[in-house]
């Protein structure tokens, strides 16, 4: 396992997220999921949150965004960080060679796929750390069981969640 040493670290909203969306899964609106992320990141050192794939539009690729971030700073090295549940399906990603090719796959283990890994030739490095048993859709369906998801998300979040009467919260 490593730690990173990152100048920063950017959260990139999908527009379109294909890979729920092509299934027929209800995802909320990019421009709420948005201002989530920007509440989530509010105040966090080296955190910065970028709204690229929602200006570019359509359907949200990987491979696009590192290709843009790849050409604004050619110099720069590219991580890509995927939970260990994601990682053995990268092949099945849009154009995974321009991924492959572009950055380095950063594994976070989530509980449940300790040591699921990329496929053979993905460049990937596994983060060290501890993370919590937390998804996002453990978080709606606290939310839909009338549930509290006090202290799984920041306050700024849930009042969004609650604004926007997301996830049957009220």
């Amino acid at each position: 396992m490593v730690d990173l040493g990152l100048d920063v670290v950017v959260l990139v909203v999908a527009n379109d997220p294909w890979q729920k969306t092509a299934c027929g899964q209800d995802v909320t609106t990019a421009a709420i999921r948005l201002a989530m992320v920007r509440a989530a990141a509010e105040g966090l050192d080296g955190v910065e949150v970028d709204d690229l794939e929602i200006r570019r539009g359509g359907p949200s690729y990987t491979a696009d965004t590192v290709d843009a971030y790849a050409e604004a700073g050619p110099e720069d090295q590219l991580f890509v960080l995927v939970g260990s549940d994601i990682a053995p399906g990268l092949d099945r990603w849009a154009r995974p060679g321009e991924v492959r090719r572009r950055a380095t796959i950063v594994v976070m283990d989530r509980p449940g796929h300790i040591g699921d890994r990329p496929p053979a030739g993905w460049d990937h490095v596994v983060l060290a750390g501890t993370f919590p048993d937390l998804a996002g859709t453990d978080v709606r369906a606290l939310l839909q069981d009338g549930a509290s998801a006090a202290g799984a998300v920041p306050g700024a979040v849930l009042e969004l969640i609650s604004e926007h009467g997301l996830y049957g919260a009220h």
